[in-house]
């Protein structure tokens, strides 16, 4: 086996290998989905303590209702108090107005022969008069005192009341206090989840795209092996001319660091039709823009920049070429990959280059 059937071997064992590690499956850890159930779980207990605070705000409210009446009864009670000690303070002082009325006309300065019996009579009907009054001021006194016994007794049960309410409303924000402090430590947690889940997803994307990037740049040093070995056995290499690759390409442009920092300084920015930058672009607006730091204008659209300049075979290429697809560009970087600006929905980003390349030059 000669040396390059050797390496054609060994790459298509690479391509096996990597076939192998990705395949579907395979029993590998999976510590986003681990991460993923944890975090729905804390999702879970955040939503159910969220609907018993809920309900625990309810019953603090209707605690609060309770408390409300019973101040509102006991500030009724008070003002019914005052107005029967008021009520019965008067009738006291009329009680004992008459009395010393009734006393005053039931006494005499004059002699016993003063007294006829008219006189007499008249004295016996207001004394009878008198002392049903008074009686019936006494029972007005004593009804207004039982009703001041009944008024403070209501006092007592509203207080009481008041209490109660007040004792089930403490105890129910003591409840809402533990919850709200197992909420924000659910919370807190919930956050750490979070951030550690989008730590373990970027470093997937990272590793996937290593994984393509490896595997795109083993089939196509396969695929420039396969060529050689076939342009060896043919006895004839690719020669210039008709508009394809050519044999010895242009040298690279002195300014390529330029284009190529530039392009990277636009990674994570969203693709728009016919976008040049400085917030999004499209393909062509992203190689026609990074190749204006090295100098070099082009047209905005990748035909007409594939028309422009000198092409180039891919098993030539070097960092700041263009690499061409049916309607879309990208700006080769190294180890197989491009720096592009995909599609609608998607943001410049660094991808393995993939089947389809229709061609590629070297702007200069």
């Amino acid at each position: 086996m000669n040396r390059r059937a050797f390496r054609l071997v060994l790459f298509a064992l690479v391509i096996a290998t990597m076939g192998a590690l990705v395949a579907p499956g395979v029993a590998i850890a999976d510590p986003i989905g681990d991460k993923q159930a944890e975090a729905a779980q804390l999702e879970a207990q955040i939503n159910s303590n969220a609907e018993k605070l809920s309900g625990l705000n309810e019953r603090i409210n209707s605690a609060q209702n309770e408390l409300d009446k019973a101040n509102a009864d006991i500030q009724t009670a008070d003002a019914l108090v005052d107005a029967a000690k008021a009520k019965t303070r008067e009738l006291r002082a009329e009680v004992a107005r008459r009395a010393a009325a009734v006393y005053a006309q039931s006494g005499s300065t004059g002699g016993v022969e003063e007294l006829d019996s008219q006189n007499a009579q008249e004295l016996s009907t207001r004394q009878k008069y008198s002392s049903l009054a008074a009686q019936r001021d006494k029972e007005i006194v004593n009804d207004l005192a039982k009703a001041k016994e009944q008024v403070t007794e209501r006092k007592a049960d509203a207080e009481k009341a008041r209490q109660v309410a007040q004792d089930q409303q403490d105890q129910i924000k003591a409840q809402k206090a533990k919850l709200d402090e197992g909420q924000a430590a659910l919370e807190q947690m919930q956050s750490k989840v979070t951030g550690e889940l989008a730590v373990l997803v970027k470093q997937a994307e990272e590793e996937r795209q290593a994984r393509e990037a490896a595997q795109a740049a083993a089939q196509y040093q396969l695929a420039q092996s396969q060529q050689q070995a076939a342009n060896t056995s043919g006895g004839g290499g690719t020669v210039s001319g008709g508009g394809g690759p050519s044999a010895t390409p242009p040298p690279t442009s002195g300014g390529v660091a330029a284009v190529l920092a530039y392009a990277y300084a636009q990674q994570g920015k969203p693709y728009c039709y016919a976008g040049v930058g400085p917030d999004c672009y499209d393909c062509s607006g992203l190689s026609m823009m990074a190749w204006a730091q090295a100098g070099v204008s082009m047209s905005h659209g990748s035909y007409d920049q594939m028309a422009s300049f000198p092409s180039v075979s891919m098993d030539q290429l070097q960092p700041g070429d263009l690499v061409f697809w049916d309607g879309h560009v990208g700006i080769y970087v190294g180890g197989g990959s491009v720096i592009h600006a995909p599609h609608t929905g998607t943001f410049v980003q660094v991808t393995p280059i993939w089947p389809g390349v229709i061609g590629a030059v070297r702007p200069g």
